[in-house]
């Protein structure tokens, strides 16, 4: 029996992908209830205890360590400068571009808005809302107001589009209404498939200032108790009400804090930790917790060590926020080239852009120029956008300086040798009253005007200087100043110069010997 030839896969033509299609999309999701296509947060601590409302997470600001590790990823990111480029590098027309939407983004506070939308390191996303207004015939932002987390949510009712956000209404407090498209600025932070609010810091900071308020609380009463004494009142055993209350207004009077009035006889006593010295529980476990919330904002773990290994911890947890700090850049970043700077190009026909903060230690300018000149000496030259990228804004190409030397020099005749008949033009076979006069003419007329001293003075080196090392010392004494290519073509001319003055001295000794 013969065998079948395998088909050539090779060959074969694969099928085409479906496009803009999602297969595992979350509406085929088995482990999860939708309700009318609104989605719930997967937040295990909002669905326990916030029902899942964010507002639990906003109660932690509260906290001042907290506070404090927040402001300083918000800070440390808002007080370095930003810059926008051109997504088309080389394109002098979306150069332009970007520096309309650098004005753009200065004519509002574009900083507080950044500081604003970083809200959502804590709660996992935050909503702003662009009003627009129209300003030099140009539709740029008016201001940008940030709005509550709690009014909004997200709703999927399509398999094939994603989750969109919805706003709620007295209307319609469970799904909301579409918002306006090219209106709403979001930022997510840990944003997932099952969970488009994304997941904020506050999942890791709401135990430990959970316990830290606990503890703070038996650390006060514990200073209570121990910081005054309790007074302790006894009455008679056949005491009326009458006489109790009397002695109870006593007690009252003597502190407001607590008291005890108990019948004469009955004993009371206080069962005492047997730990020998200072009792420092609560304080210990409030710096503990005060630690976990700084390592899980700032990634700064608690400093231990002295010396040297103290420095060298410093050293590495600076470089750790600086890595967070140029995280929460690039990752907000996104967000904004997205959403605000794709909007503004879009609603003034204006080259693609993008917006970027970069996040490094301050470097010494001065060096940074030597080495951006040293590469420059190397052949190599940096864009306009390059520039304003190191060293600000403000900067643009300066117009190329005329050249003085750029004219046209004629060239000097070679004086004639014995038996050669006269050429048209200087002879300096023929003695004159000031050597090389002709070729500094003609120089000082192919120079120009503006440097008809330079070339007396070059005269003057030349006439006074024998040696050519002392020769170039001098021109650059004299004219180190200028710039390095005029500097080269001055000393190539002064050269020439020495050189014809010599055959023309040679010339002169010739026809008088």
């Amino acid at each position: 029996m013969a065998k079948k030839k395998p088909t050539d896969d090779l060959n074969s033509k694969p099928t085409q992908p479906e496009l803009g299609v999602e297969f595992a999309n979350r509406l085929r999701d088995p482990f999860e209830t939708n309700y009318m296509g609104v989605l719930r947060t997967n937040d295990p601590l909002l669905l326990e205890r916030g029902n899942g409302n964010v507002e639990l997470y906003r109660d932690l600001r509260r906290d001042g360590k907290v506070f404090s590790g927040l402001q300083k990823r918000q800070l440390a990111l808002v007080g370095k400068s930003w810059q926008v480029e051109p997504r088309v590098q080389g394109d002098a027309k979306a150069s332009k571009d970007a520096e309309t939407v650098t004005t753009i983004l200065k004519g509002f506070a574009f900083d507080k808005l950044c500081a604003e939308l970083l809200q959502a390191l804590l709660s996992g996303f935050a909503v702003a809302e662009i009003i627009w207004t129209v300003r030099d015939n140009m539709v740029v932002p008016e201001r940008v107001v940030t709005r509550a987390q709690r009014r909004f949510v997200y709703v999927q009712d399509d398999e094939n589009s994603p989750a969109r956000l919805q706003l709620l209404t007295r209307e319609n407090m469970l799904k909301g209404i579409p918002v306006p498209e090219r209106k709403f600025i979001v930022h997510r932070v840990n944003p997932e498939d099952d969970n488009p609010y994304g997941t904020g810091l506050g999942l890791q900071l709401f135990w430990p200032v959970f316990f830290k308020r606990k503890g703070i609380v038996a650390w006060n009463k514990l200073n209570d108790r121990f910081g005054s004494p309790t007074p302790h009142g006894k009455y008679p055993r056949n005491a009326g009400p009458k006489e109790k209350a009397t002695l109870v207004d006593a007690l009252r009077a003597m502190s407001n804090d607590g008291f005890l009035a108990t019948p004469e006889g009955m004993e009371i006593a206080l069962l005492e930790s047997k730990l020998s010295g200072n009792v420092t529980t609560q304080q210990a476990l409030c710096e503990f917790m005060d630690d976990w919330v700084m390592e899980v904002l700032t990634g700064q773990e608690p400093s231990r060590s002295s010396g040297g290994a103290l420095a060298a911890a410093s050293k590495e947890r600076q470089n750790v926020r600086q890595d967070l700090t140029q995280a929460d850049s690039d990752l907000l970043s996104e967000t904004l080239n997205m959403s605000l700077i794709a909007w503004i190009c879009e609603y003034n026909g204006l080259a693609p852009c993008h917006v970027y903060r970069q996040i490094k230690e301050e470097e010494d300018q001065k060096t940074q120029a030597d080495a951006d000149k040293a590469v420059s000496d190397m052949g190599f030259e940096l864009s306009e956008d390059a520039v304003r990228a190191k060293y600000g804004e403000g900067w643009s190409k300066k117009k190329a300086a005329p050249n003085p030397f750029a004219g046209n020099l004629q060239p000097v005749q070679k004086p004639n040798q014995p038996g050669e008949e006269d050429a048209p033009g200087p002879n300096f076979a023929e003695p004159s009253a000031q050597p090389g006069a002709a070729v500094v003419a003609q120089l000082s007329t192919s120079a120009g005007s503006i440097v008809a001293s330079w070339i007396a003075k070059i005269r003057n080196l030349v006439d006074t200087v024998d040696d050519p090392q002392q020769l170039q010392e001098q021109l650059l004494a004299q004219f180190g100043d200028l710039p390095s290519n005029d500097l080269q073509e001055l000393m190539a001319l002064a050269f020439e110069l020495a050189e014809l003055q010599g055959r023309d001295q040679a010339a002169q000794e010739a026809a008088g010997g």
